[in-house]
């Protein structure tokens, strides 16, 4: 198989002749479907590397279905990942592939924009390698990330009809990187502020998800928590908003809640994906850390929100993992802080005894 995979090189170089080429590819997508076959794959850097190049190829054909082979290829193997990552041209003839891939997603003629982006969130999905995909796309472009921001938030950015969603499961990913989050988080780049209202898109799953994603990675670091609920960021309505349905609180409770969810109308819908809901509601987790986010959440009306939520949750409609992050968070709002007895759980020590019972646990 690896003597074939190498006559397979010859075949897919950008002088080719398309039939050939096209056959060429054909038989890699074929491995793809199979574990072994897509190991032989990505262990060749030679292969790798005429599969980056056909990206670019003249023939939308070739390219497109380079693009699904290396899809493929990286939909659920890591090590892949990182061979495509570290499979850099070895001349400056040739283009490496993250910087093929923004260009593409830049150019608003291009018809594989969403197919790149399968690639890119692909190989951003490993921890690992977040931080050298970060490096490698402000090496290219030092305002790459508001540039992203921009076309993804214009609906007829693309003029053929690729929709970008994919770029919500990119930003997700990445930050997963500190250095994208603080990016991210920042008062100078206001990136979040214009990325939240995508946690409530209706048409598309994959921005709701991949923006909620990315928000409760932001949620993880307590020091953004003051941040996060200032009037410069004003988080709280964004993750609330998808989890309340259309009950009706009286005149007390309705004043605590954050305008946007004051008299909902009688026909509004609670997020419908339950791992968006869970996502949210392990955000709030995040945001309870702290005394100050504690009280700010329960002077908002979180728990009247929730209360209402885990009766939905309970129903035949409800998601039993939703409704375990949802009781998580409501037995944490209901002590007192008294009964807490620390102002920052992230700063909880746990003792070694405790840390063993855990290990058993888990085991």
């Amino acid at each position: 198989m690896e003597n074939q995979l190498e006559e397979l090189v010859q075949f897919l170089q950008k002088d080719t002749r398309i039939d050939l080429k096209s056959v060429a590819l054909a038989n890699l997508l074929g491995l793809t479907g199979d574990k072994g076959g897509v190991e032989i794959i990505y262990s060749n850097a030679d292969l790798l590397r005429a599969l980056v190049n056909l990206l670019i190829d003249t023939n939308y054909v070739v390219a497109k279905d380079a693009c699904f082979t290396l899809i493929n290829i990286t939909a659920e193997n890591d090590s892949a990942c990182e061979a495509l990552l570290i499979s850099n041209p070895s001349n400056r003839e040739e283009t490496g592939l993250l910087q093929i891939i923004i260009k593409t997603v830049m150019n608003v003629e291009s018809q594989l924009t969403d197919p790149m982006l399968s690639i890119l969130s692909n190989l951003s999905r490993p921890e690992n390698l977040t931080d050298s995909i970060v490096n490698g796309m402000l090496e290219l472009d030092n305002t790459i990330f508001d540039k992203l921001v921009s076309i993804f938030s214009r609906a007829d950015y693309n003029k053929k009809n690729q929709n970008l969603n994919y770029l919500a499961a990119v930003f997700s990913n990445l930050s997963q990187a500190s250095a994208f989050r603080n990016l991210i988080a920042s008062s100078q780049t206001r990136l979040l502020q214009r990325l939240l209202p995508f946690i409530s898109h209706e048409s598309s799953v994959i921005r709701r998800g991949g923006i909620t994603g990315l928000l409760k990675n932001i949620c993880f670091d307590s020091s953004l928590h003051e941040w996060l609920f200032s009037t410069e960021v004003d988080v709280l309505p964004f993750i609330l908003l998808p989890l309340a349905g259309p009950e009706e609180f009286d005149d007390e409770t309705n004043e605590m809640l954050p305008i946007e969810l004051q008299f909902l109308d009688s026909d509004k819908k609670r997020e419908s994906d339950p791992d968006i809901r869970t996502i949210l509601l392990e955000s709030l987790a995040q945001l309870c850390a702290t005394r100050n986010g504690r009280m700010y959440l329960r002077n908002k009306g979180t728990y009247e929100i929730l209360r209402e939520l885990h009766k939905f949750e309970v129903s035949s409609e409800g998601d039993p993992k939703a409704l375990k992050a949802c009781e998580d968070v409501v037995d944490i709002l209901i002590r007192t802080e008294d009964e807490i007895g620390h102002d920052n759980l992230k700063q909880v020590e746990i003792s070694d005894e405790m840390v063993e019972k855990i290990e058993k646990l888990i085991e």
